[in-house]
């Protein structure tokens, strides 16, 4: 993996928590983007939950397998199915540190020290 790429170790799960975004309680956090319109989506993958907005953690969609696919917020287009987080990660799905920086989820990650 790239260092252009947001590690999962990345993601702050105090401030997504402090913004509501508890699921079922053991969390694991990772980011994806739907490879159409470059849309940024955080999901916990321990429950397969989908956050749709980041300036909102309650508006979320469940994706369990078999169908682990949704329809994306901007561009209306199915997210395909496919590794979209973890160490086996497909490249379409992956979130560079400059897309993050660039999107309302920029919240999402640890600050710099």
């Amino acid at each position: 993996m790239s260092d252009e790429f947001v590690p999962e170790a990345a993601i702050d799960y105090d401030e997504v928590f402090r913004r509501g975004g508890q699921n079922w309680g053991d969390e694991d956090f990772d980011l994806f983007r739907c490879p159409n319109c470059g849309h940024i989506y955080l999901l916990e993958y321990e429950v397969d939950t989908v956050y749709l907005d980041a300036d909102d953690l309650t508006k979320r969609a469940a994706v369990f397998l078999p169908q682990r696919s949704f329809c994306c917020v901007t561009c209306a287009q199915q997210v395909p199915e496919g590794a979209w987080c973890g160490p086996r990660a497909e490249r379409r799905f992956r979130v560079t540190w400059a897309e993050l920086k660039a999107s309302r989820w920029a919240w999402v990650v640890k600050p710099a020290k």
